[in-house]
């Protein structure tokens, strides 16, 4: 409590008699009252006072002994060994099992009823082979395809007369080819 005083009169703050005259006759005061102007000025760079070698060394000691005594942190097989972690375990354990049990059941349910909803709405609305677009017209498989080679109906029409006529004339050509092989078979 002593120093922050010291640091707030040295910046001008709380400035009283009183704690001059503490300061004139305390001589830890008066050494805290050099230190913080020799630090104030190294850090100003106001002088050329220089931090000797063993200067890390008077900072590690003051550190030490300001510095609360730490406790090491345990060890992995440590903490596994602890009764805490033994309990922690034996209550985690089933709870963890049920959690993944429960989560498998419920997948298990909400996937068979989302595949039974969907086989039940499939088979009462769409055909299982759909082979007309939805449009019900047939369009062109390339853009490129000209339109004068489209086959229209009445084409379709008019080659199937004539493969009709190209067939019956090769089957009367047939009959008649096979009555005369077998006209020249019998003179023989």
């Amino acid at each position: 409590m002593q120093k922050e005083l010291l640091s707030a009169y040295m910046d001008g703050e709380q400035v009283s008699n009183e704690f001059t005259a503490t300061l004139c006759r305390d001589g830890e005061l008066q050494q805290s009252w050099a230190n913080f102007h020799t630090i104030r000025s190294v850090i100003r760079e106001e002088s050329a006072v220089f931090l000797g070698a063993d200067f890390t060394a008077k900072m590690d000691a003051l550190i030490a002994a300001e510095a609360p005594l730490q406790m090491s942190q345990p060890t992995p097989d440590e903490v596994e060994t602890s009764p805490f972690m033994q309990k922690l375990k034996a209550m985690f354990v089933p709870l963890t099992q049920v959690a993944v049990a429960a989560g498998v059941c419920l997948v298990a349910v909400l996937g068979v009823q989302t595949f039974n909803a969907s086989q039940t709405e499939k088979s009462a609305d769409t055909p299982v082979l759909q082979t007309l677009p939805f449009n019900n017209g047939v369009q062109q498989v390339s853009y490129n395809a000209p339109s004068k080679d489209v086959i229209t109906n009445e084409q379709i029409e008019q080659k199937n007369k004539r493969m009709g006529a190209m067939l019956q004339n090769y089957e009367l050509q047939r009959r008649l080819h096979a009555d005369g092989v077998n006209l020249g078979q019998h003179q023989k």
